[in-house]
């Protein structure tokens, strides 16, 4: 009986022992299990996250290159601030921190407290802080402050000294200071420097430190503009004058060099201020100058003349009847009638009618060759982004009126740019020198490199581009260009006003216009192209020669007086002529009144070219021919047709010249013609 007992207790002693070595089996196996997830399964991941936990590897921007304008004034620096970091694993009371920081970075507490819970070992809070603000924080204290669990990291700052001047061109950067627009974006490479890498790593202590991996390999260089800060100012002004007295919807204004082909200045309205450039419409940001093409009208009226003059089919003193004229059934009008006028009579009065016949009197192939010439269809290679080539229909899609549209300019499209430097290759003698904006670019120790200069191209002869600017000078001085007058300066320009086309092809527009001017000067030796161009002017005036031929007249004055390029004309030498041209009169006057009492009729001799005329002296190739007795048409077409510019000065006739008939004089000068009252002989 008593082994019965010692059974039960050996059974259940089995039992617990089996029960104990399946349980620590069991709890191997588990334990076993996890550790081939741990250190198999799941090993790559939790090294990762150990990594995370206790180093990171951060970049800290490196320095950006200045923007600095032709004469080193700065429109785009970097300024160093601060920026606010945290170790988030080093943070105990992440809500406390969190609502604090809030306060005084005006950031909501949610946001902030979310960066503090992370899991990594560094997270930026704020990034390149105002000082009043990073000073806030400061103010605060722990956790807040060197070698505590939040501090902070020097990193530059995009800064702007001129605020929204030249911002079309300089552009602008994101939070990263990678370029987004402008100058900014097309170098961005050659403006920003290799950032630094720092390991942020957690010692035994806990404590994180940043220690820099590498020195940056590619330093920053600053990048050097044509642009001139005082003309662009002045360019600036202008136009914001021009919007606010026209009421136009939108605007831009350049100011070229013809010679180098340098942009002095370059404005465009809407624009928009640096400070608030990412939060700006991007209507506002739009370079207008180099991304909008639009259809010119008469400014074009340069370029279709220009081809019908070097192909020889037709002169200056050529007449047109301009009372009407009708091409495969379109009919072309004018806004005033005219009658017969020459073609400087078309371009002065800016006749399309005339300017339609002398388009017609040169093939399609002609016409359009010459266009591409002159660089509209194409970029101009300008360092811009976003530059449009525009259009110019090719010979299989012109129709029947395609080429009489074109010679008024219609049926292409063009940029404000393309169309400046249609001017800057009249001004040049026929040379075309694509436009620039950059000089070169300025490395660390202050070494200049500059730009490779842009290739040259001769569109015209120097005898057309002379006939045009002797035929353009008179836009100003007698037609609708004469709001562009600048005193003491020869000027010249050519007007437009070219209705809107409807979008999708629908036609024209009748109360939406484009109104331009374009000129140069001073045309002994022209330094400055200037183009004005307002879209959509409301109220009663919205000619070209109107409203953008006087914003034309007020930069080019200023240019000229900032420049120091002195006046073609002594003031008081005119004076003096004005004088002695009104003394002339007077004494005509008084000789026919004394013939008149005296009952008799003028002699011979009282007439130019008669006994008491002087001798004419014989002038050869290349040199001044004798303008004396001859009328101002006569002389200018004289000197045109030796490739001489005319300036004119009085009223009547030839009286008087500078340099002398027989003078050596070469190709493109320019001949001072004096008119008074013809010489007369009293008989007694």
């Amino acid at each position: 009986m008593d082994r019965i007992p010692d059974a039960q207790a050996a059974r259940s002693i089995r039992a617990r022992v089996v029960t104990l070595v399946a349980g620590v089996t069991l709890a191997g196996t588990i334990v076993a299990l996890r550790l081939v997830q741990l250190q198999v399964v799941e090993a790559d991941r939790l090294k990762a996250r150990a990594l995370r936990q206790h180093q990171q590897v951060i970049e800290i921007p490196g320095r950006r290159g200045s923007i600095r304008d032709c004469k080193g004034r700065e429109f785009a620096v970097s300024v160093t601030t601060s920026s606010l970091y945290a170790h988030p694993q080093r943070i105990k009371d992440p809500d406390k921190i969190a609502a604090r920081l809030a306060a005084a970075l005006d950031r909501p507490a949610s946001e902030i407290l979310a960066l503090l819970r992370s899991d990594q070992p560094f997270v930026w809070i704020e990034r390149r802080l105002e000082p009043k603000t990073a000073q806030a924080v400061r103010d605060l204290g722990p956790p807040v402050g060197k070698g505590q669990a939040i501090d902070f990291q020097e990193e530059p700052k995009r800064f702007y000294p001129q605020g929204r001047l030249a911002i079309h061109i300089v552009g602008a950067t994101d939070i990263d200071q990678h370029g987004i627009e402008g100058i900014e974006k097309r170098f961005d490479d050659v403006l920003q420097g290799d950032p630094t890498r720092y390991l942020a790593a957690r010692d035994a202590h806990g404590t994180m430190l940043l220690q820099k991996l590498a020195a940056p390999l590619k330093p920053s260089e600053d990048v050097v503009l044509t642009i001139d800060f005082v003309l662009q100012h002045v360019v600036e002004r202008e136009l914001d004058r021009a919007m606010a007295d026209t009421g136009a919807k939108a605007g831009t204004a350049l100011l070229l060099d013809p010679k180098t082909g340098h942009v002095l200045a370059l404005a465009n309205r809407p624009t928009v201020d640096a400070g608030s450039y990412a939060r700006s419409r991007p209507d506002d940001r739009r370079d207008r100058a180099v991304t909008d093409g639009y259809e010119p009208g008469s400014t074009f009226k340069i370029v279709s003349a220009s081809a019908a003059v070097e192909a020889g089919s037709v002169t200056p003193e050529q007449r047109f009847n301009c009372s009407h004229y009708t091409v495969a059934g379109k009919s072309y009008t004018d806004v005033h009638k005219f009658g017969v006028l020459s073609l400087r009579e078309i371009l002065e009065h800016s006749s399309n009618v005339g300017m339609v016949q002398v388009g017609s009197s040169i093939p399609r192939e002609t016409l359009r060759k010459t266009v591409l010439d002159f660089g509209f269809g194409r970029r101009t290679g300008i360092e811009l982004p976003g530059e449009t080539r525009g259009t110019v229909p090719s010979i299989g899609r012109m129709s029947a009126t395609t080429p009489a549209a074109m010679s008024i300019g219609y049926e292409v499209l063009v940029t404000p740019l393309q169309v400046a430097s249609a001017f800057a290759t009249l001004a040049n003698n026929g040379v075309a020198v694509p436009p620039r904006v950059v000089l070169g670019t300025r490395d660390e120790d202050g070494v200049f490199r500059p730009s490779e200069p842009p290739e040259t191209r001769q569109v015209l002869s120097t005898r057309t581009a002379t006939t045009m600017t002797n035929m353009l000078e008179g836009v100003v001085l007698r037609g609708t260009g004469e709001n562009a007058k600048v005193s003491g300066y020869h000027l010249a320009g050519k007007t437009g006003t070219a209705k809107k086309a409807i979008p999708g092809g629908l036609g024209y527009t009748t109360n939406e216009y484009f109104a331009s001017f374009g000129g140069f000067g001073p045309l002994r030796a022209p330094a400055l192209v200037g183009f004005v161009l307002l879209d959509t002017p409301r109220g009663s005036f919205i000619y070209g020669g109107q409203i953008a031929a006087p914003v034309f007249a007020r930069i080019m004055a200023d240019a000229f007086a900032y420049l120091r390029i002195p006046p073609d004309d002594d003031p008081w030498k005119a004076h003096d002529e004005e004088l002695k041209a009104q003394a002339a009169k007077d004494a005509k006057a008084k000789a026919e009144a004394a013939r008149r009492r005296k009952g008799k009729k003028p002699d011979v001799a009282d007439q130019p070219g008669g006994d008491d005329a002087a001798p004419v002296v014989a002038a050869g190739p290349g040199q001044v021919p004798d303008l004396r007795g001859k009328s101002a048409r006569e002389a200018v077409a004289a000197l045109v047709s030796r490739g001489y510019r005319a300036r004119i000065a009085g009223e009547g006739v030839v009286v008087a010249q500078a340099p002398p008939a027989g003078t050596a004089l070469a190709t493109g000068e320019a001949c001072l013609v004096s008119l008074g009252a013809p010489t007369v002989k009293e008989t007694r």
